[in-house]
Formats: structure tokens, C-alpha cells, sequence
């Protein structure tokens, strides 16, 4: 009983380091939002290659500072706070150059 007991405890703790260091559901959803932004800007035109590279290196940007938050095991309020700063200055980006006119 002891023994079944201590594994359903160990598997819940492991279940819940692994939930943490991936983040939670809402940033992992804004991020797959951003990236499909991006990808939607670049089929459409909105967005260009070179612009393209440059939202996806602020995409990883992003997931650097979530598994630095997260290598720890605890992500603190300073963390989140930076790592929405960080969103919040990609979706900035993502907007301004997506509705950016491109003149050919």
C-alpha cells in the first residue's frame, strides 16, 4: 500500500515539473498563435522573408527565457512578467509589420 501510494505521489510530482517547464496552456496558446500569425503574414504577403526571420527569432527569444523561467522548477512573477513583455513586443511586431504596406 506504502509502496503504490509513494508512486502515485512520485508520478504527480513528475507530471507537475513537466506541466511547469513547458509553461502554461495560455502562453503555449499565444505562442502557437504568433507563429501562425507569422506564417499567415508570409503566405499572404503581409509579412516578407527577411521579416518572417526576424519575428521567428523573437519566437525564440521567447521559448529561451520560458526554459530559463522553467529550469528551476519555479517560475516566479518577475519571469512571467518578462516573458509576457516579451509576447506582447512580438505581437506588436507581428501586427506593425503585417499591416505594413509593402510597395512593389
Amino acid at each position: 500500500m506504502f509502496n503504490r501510494h509513494l508512486l502515485v505521489v512520485a508520478g504527480l510530482a513528475l507530471v507537475a515539473g513537466s506541466a511547469m517547464a513547458q509553461g502554461t496552456y495560455r502562453e503555449d496558446e499565444r505562442n502557437a498563435r504568433q507563429e501562425q500569425r507569422i506564417q499567415e503574414g508570409l503566405a499572404s504577403g503581409g509579412i516578407t522573408r527577411r521579416e518572417a526571420d526576424m519575428l521567428q527569432q523573437q519566437q525564440r527569444e521567447i521559448h529561451r527565457a520560458e526554459r530559463r523561467a522553467a529550469a528551476d522548477g519555479v517560475v516566479t512573477r518577475e519571469e512571467r512578467m518578462h516573458i509576457r513583455y516579451l509576447q506582447d513586443r512580438a505581437d506588436q511586431s507581428i501586427n506593425r509589420l503585417a499591416n505594413n504596406r509593402h510597395v512593389n
